[in-house]
């Protein structure tokens, strides 16, 4: 080597550095660092410089915060000086070619990647990942109309890449597509959860139904005819009220509301009412229950039967009057009635000659069955002389007496 000329060694100089080709891998150790290059020294004999701009630092990195000395350091050849002997490297076009097959990658299994926002234009967004800018239509930054970029610059957003032109050196992205799945995501998610809650909510309600069914049944079936339920008033009509014993209901016929004549419902329940009542009647065919209000204990009709019977005389108040007698009150709950042909010994042609509504009267009970609630009255037998006994002026087998109407006839 030492006899070689100078002009040989250049030769030999230049015919190595023929060998080292411009887009090939090296890897050197980092022997010098400025603020501008790093210096390799490189296997082949010859120094790699990497300068500052070829290097992927972040905002406010320096090649010293990121490298040290006798580090070893994989680039890509971009050039080959022959005149100085100096080969410059590129690690951020090494991690471009890497990069870029990874978004070629992501690209064709539609995959996504997330990118930094960097700056705003009118017309779009530019976005980096790793060691590529790219840029994002503003028809693709998100679902909804976007008036002014700016909003969106310094964020992390998932996006979709559409286009990548290696020789143009052209990256197209788009968050749009990505929010519009995550749009639909949500809105399948609150459609699932809704139907789930809706699908639980009715098998809910039909279990609580078949319980309450169950229930309602269990009821019914404990329920017996003469014994005392509390209840609560349901529902008002013309003709009763409808009570419910705690599941099932059961209707309190008007007559059935009081011993007393009611004009209407209202005047006795309300609905709401919590009222005691006694079971009457149970229909299992049909589920329908017969109710009433009026405490069997206090049944004014046993209570009258154990002070009047047929001949007793009492005073009533004439309640209503047909064409053939009238209704009265003798004792509050107990109605009897008063024909018209019971009225006077005389003939009446109309009730009210004799009598009116309002009236008290005297008479006589002639008929009483406090089991079926019947009592007949009548005011001529009251009046009704009673008939002589002619027994003391008969004697048995006496003929001499005649006939009772020769003994009526001698009376007179």
């Amino acid at each position: 080597m030492e006899n070689l000329t100078m002009q040989e060694l250049l030769d030999m100089q230049e015919q190595e550095l023929s060998k080292i080709n411009v887009g090939e891998e090296i890897t050197g150790k980092v022997a010098r660092i400025t603020n501008d290059e790093l210096t390799l020294k490189l296997e082949v004999g010859f120094d790699g410089v990497i300068p500052a701009g070829e290097v992927n630092l972040a905002k406010g990195q320096t090649l010293a915060d990121v490298y040290k000395l006798d580090e070893e350091v994989t680039g890509v050849i971009t050039n080959v000086s022959y005149k100085d002997a100096t080969i410059k490297i590129s690690i951020l076009k090494l991690e471009q070619q890497k990069d870029l097959k990874e978004l070629q990658v992501a690209m064709d299994e539609h995959k996504t990647i997330t990118v930094h926002t960097v700056k705003a234009l009118d017309r779009g967004l530019y976005a980096s990942y790793k060691s590529h800018n790219m840029f994002m239509p503003i028809s693709q930054i998100d679902t909804k109309f976007v008036k002014d970029t700016n909003e969106y610059v310094g964020m992390d957003l998932e996006c979709y890449i559409k286009e990548i032109n290696a020789r143009k050196n052209r990256i197209i992205i788009s968050h749009r597509e990505v929010a519009q799945e995550i749009l639909d995501a949500e809105r399948q998610e609150k459609r699932e959860k809704f139907k789930a809650e809706r699908e639980a909510e009715r098998a809910r309600i039909k279990a609580e139904r078949e319980a309450a069914k169950i229930a309602r049944e269990e009821l019914f079936n404990s329920l017996e005819v003469g014994e005392k339920r509390t209840g609560k008033v349901t529902n008002i009509m013309s003709y009763g009220a409808f009570i419910d014993l705690g599941g099932v209901e059961g209707l309190a016929h008007i007559n059935n509301l009081s011993w007393t004549r009611v004009a209407d419902v209202e005047s006795v329940v309300s609905v709401g009412d919590e009222v005691d009542v006694y079971i009457q009647d149970i229909n299992p065919e049909n589920k329908r229950i017969a109710l009433s209000l009026k405490n069997p204990d206090e049944d004014p009709w046993k209570k009258i039967a154990e002070e009047v019977s047929v001949g007793s005389h009492v005073t009533a108040k004439v309640l209503r009057i047909i064409d053939k007698g009238a209704f009265v009150e003798v004792k509050p709950g107990v109605e009897a009635y008063l024909p018209i042909g019971e009225l006077s010994e005389d003939r009446v042609n109309k009730v009210e000659d004799v009598v009116n509504i309002g009236y008290e009267v005297n008479a006589a009970i002639i008929k009483f069955n406090p089991d079926t609630k019947r009592m007949m009255l009548s005011i001529k037998e009251l009046t009704r002389e009673p008939e002589e006994d002619f027994s003391q002026y008969m004697s048995v087998g006496d003929d001499s007496m005649g006939t009772i109407g020769e003994l009526i006839k001698e009376k007179n």
